[in-house]
Order: structure tokens, then C-alpha cells, then sequence
């Protein structure tokens, strides 16, 4: 099947919750369509425009009986995934529209730069991982043979939830919502925290490893080269030399990331992607949706990301505050990291991943359609290296 009138059809629904909840006698009487902005999706929005499946998001009002009770209505997303193969021919595509070295360069990379897997990774994650940062999942299908990957969770409404796609409003992001997110993250990392390296670690083929990221050196290099070719305000002389160094360094500062317990990050962890609830008594909630880049890392990665999304040069000062709280409340949790400065350090090296990987790929695709807020996310990103100084020597501990 190939329409997406098919896959929103009261049948297919009914399948989807009858499969994620066998114990209930569900039934679905009626659906209907349900407007639903999809723009915060960039993969699938950038994808959609070059396959012929059905693929983003559909918002859909749902009538069902569950169990014997009176008839429900309950608003839901239907999400249609591309699969990997499609996401990854999609990025190949922008970086031969980048031209120069990153043309060059990006086709052997092309399948292991972390987007090869998104369509099974993120339906993993919804049936295994316990829910807590999580929408709630009605449903969820995959059929490798139809290339057929599909969610069915809450519709998030804008009038019900706090900062959702909140993107270029980083203002909006009050002490209580960085303290909130901060803590629940840690509550997150704590759960999943791998505590011996590379021990239970899943056989995930782009998990980020001191032999990943130095196979992948050449194309952390033509992003960057791309990154400052293209973009010369925001990656300067000076700027672009410091993860040159950076590249050459992957070896050594990986030395000690691989040492360090790693947990399941969002790997995609900013305003585009979260939101918040308020519950009964008016505390906050974190949601994070979106998983498909999920990984294992060290607990600061998704940190350092957020706060390079949401700390704008008035509030620069306060990062460290911030990551000093999310510190605390990890180590309340894990009795992991009692040492603060090691923890900076490791929160700094882990700024040097996020620099070469993922802000080396938001640049690709800036280059062929700028996306505004991009700008102050490389600013604020800078500044973490400039207040983190992850390059420096690594400090002796008495």
C-alpha cells in the first residue's frame, strides 16, 4: 500500500493498538484527519520530497472502545517513517549540492554517519525503553519487506504543553525548565548508565567508539572544511583551527571517553524535539520525542547540546551553573561522579563529538537551505569550548 489513506484508515489503526496492547479488547469505530505541524521533523521533511511512500506526520482524531467501556476519542500522530537507506541518500544528495571536499568525501561515509538505521532504531527504543522522557506510544509497526515503519503516539498540542518546537524562542526557557529538563535527564542517564566501558553496549554499527571516530576522521574534516568555507562568519580562522586540532586529537581525547560510563542519549536533544508538561499539582515534566539518532555516550552529551540550543550570549555565564547542577543530581543518583572538574572535562570532550559530528552535519544542510537559528547554536556552541577548554592538557589528579 502506498497511500496514506490507507495507513490512517480506522483498520490499520485498530491493528497498530491491538498489536502494542494484546491484553485489551480494542476497537476502532472512526478516523479522521487532524492538522499536525511536521516542520520541526527534518528528516522526514527533507526525505519526503524525494520518495514516492507516504512519509511524515498525520495527525489523526480517534474513536475507539476499549474493554467493554463507553466510546473514547483521543487525539494521535501517525508517524511514517523513511528508511535509513532513504534518509542516507537524502544527506548524500545535500552534500553533493555542498560541493568541494564534502562531495567528494561523503559517499564512503555515507551509510555510518548515523542515519543509516534511524527507522528501526527509534521503534526499538519505543517498545523497549522504559517511557518516562517519552510520548505516549499507542501503536507501532515495521514490515522490512514494505519498507513500512510507522509510530502512532499522543498528539502534543501547543495548547496543552509547554515549549513545544520552541526552537527560536530560547528566552522562553525559564530556570525552572532547565532545572527540570537538567533533572529528569539525569533521572534518564542514571537508569541507563553502562557502567564499565563498552560493557552491555549494543552492537550498533555508527555507536560512537575511539575506532569510529577516527575511521570517520576524513569526514569530520570536509564538514569542517565545508562548515568554514561556506560559512566563514560563524567558523572563523581561529575557530576552525581548534577542531582541527580537535580531529587530530580523536585518538587521544577518545582515550578518555572510552573510559568513561556511557548511557543512552537522546543524541538529537534540543527545542525542536521537547517539550513540557505540567502535572496534576503544576510540576513540570520533560517529553522528548523523536529517538531516531539515539546513542551511547557520556551522560553530558545531550547536556551540551541543550544548553548550546537555549543559552543565548546574555546567559553564556550560566553554564556552568547548569551543568554543575546536572552534575549534582547525577551523582545523587549514580554515586558516579563525586569530581566535578573530571566531569567538566568529560562534558567538554563531549562538546568536541557534538562540534564535528552532529553541528558538521546541521551545517550541511544549512549550506543548501539555512535554517535561522543556526547561527546563535554555533556561537553558543563555541563558547562551551571556550569556557570548557577541553583541549587543554588533561589535568593530574592527586
Amino acid at each position: 500500500m502506498s497511500s496514506p489513506a490507507y495507513y490512517c484508515s480506522p483498520g490499520f489503526i485498530e491493528s497498530l493498538m491491538r498489536a502494542h496492547a494484546p491484553q485489551r479488547r480494542l476497537r476502532v469505530l472512526d478516523v479522521q484527519p487532524l492538522a499536525v505541524d511536521s516542520s520541526a521533523s527534518i528528516l522526514a521533511v527533507l526525505t519526503a520530497g524525494q520518495t514516492s511512500r507516504p512519509v511524515g506526520h498525520f495527525g489523526l482524531l480517534v474513536i475507539f472502545e476499549a474493554d467493554g467501556e463507553p466510546a473514547r476519542t483521543e487525539r494521535m500522530v501517525l508517524k511514517l517513517k523513511p528508511p535509513g537507506h532513504e534518509v542516507s541518500a537524502m544527506l548524500a544528495g545535500l552534500a553533493q549540492a555542498c560541493g568541494g571536499e564534502l562531495a567528494r568525501t561523503y559517499p564512503a561515509f555515507a551509510t555510518r554517519s548515523g542515519f543509516h538505521h534511524t527507522h528501526h532504531r527509534e521503534l526499538a527504543l519505543y517498545a523497549q525503553t522504559a517511557p518516562e522522557l517519552m510520548p505516549r506510544i499507542w501503536g507501532l509497526h515495521h514490515d522490512d519487506e514494505a519498507e513500512v515503519y510507522a509510530i502512532l503516539m499522543e498528539y502534543l498540542d501547543q495548547a496543552e504543553v509547554e515549549l513545544l518546537n520552541s526552537v527560536m524562542q530560547p528566552e522562553a526557557w525559564t530556570d525552572e525548565h532547565l532545572r527540570t529538563a537538567l533533572d529528569h535527564l539525569a533521572a534518564w542517564h542514571a537508569r541507563h548508565l553502562v557502567g564499565e566501558p563498552d560493557g552491555a553496549l549494543p552492537a550498533w554499527p555508527d555507536l560512537p567508539s575511539p575506532a569510529y571516530m577516527q575511521q570517520l576522521s576524513p569526514l569530520w574534516q570536509a564538514l569542517l572544511t565545508n562548515a568554514a568555507t561556506n560559512h566563514p562568519a560563524l567558523y572563523s580562522a581561529e575557530r576552525t583551527a581548534l577542531l582541527q586540532e580537535a580531529i587530530a586529537r580523536i585518538p587521544e581525547y577518545w582515550a578518555e571517553l572510552a573510559a568513561a560510563p556511557r548511557t543512552l542519549c537522546h543524541n538529537d536533544l534540543n527545542p525542536r524535539n521537547t517539550c513540557f508538561r505540567r502535572d496534576a499539582a503544576g510540576r513540570l515534566q520533560l517529553c522528548a520525542y523523536d529517538w531516531e539518532l539515539a546513542t551511547y555516550h557520556v551522560p553530558a552529551y545531550d547536556v551540551v547540546e541543550l544548553l548550546s540550543f537555549v543559552l543565548d550570549a546574555d546567559r553564556y555565564h550560566l553554564r556552568p551553573h547548569y551543568l554543575e547542577y546536572y552534575r549534582q543530581q547525577l551523582h545523587a543518583r549514580t554515586g558516579r561522579f563525586a569530581d566535578a572538574e573530571a566531569f567538566r572535562r568529560l562534558a567538554g570532550l563531549a562538546a568536541l563529538d557534538f562540534g564535528l559530528h552532529r553541528l558538521g552535519m546541521y551545517l550541511m544542510a544549512h549550506t543548501v537551505g539555512p535554517y535561522p537559528y543556526l547561527p546563535r547554536v554555533v556561537d553558543s556552541f563555541f563558547d562551551t569550548l571556550t569556557q570548557l577548554q577541553p583541549l587543554r592538557p588533561e589535568p593530574v589528579y592527586a
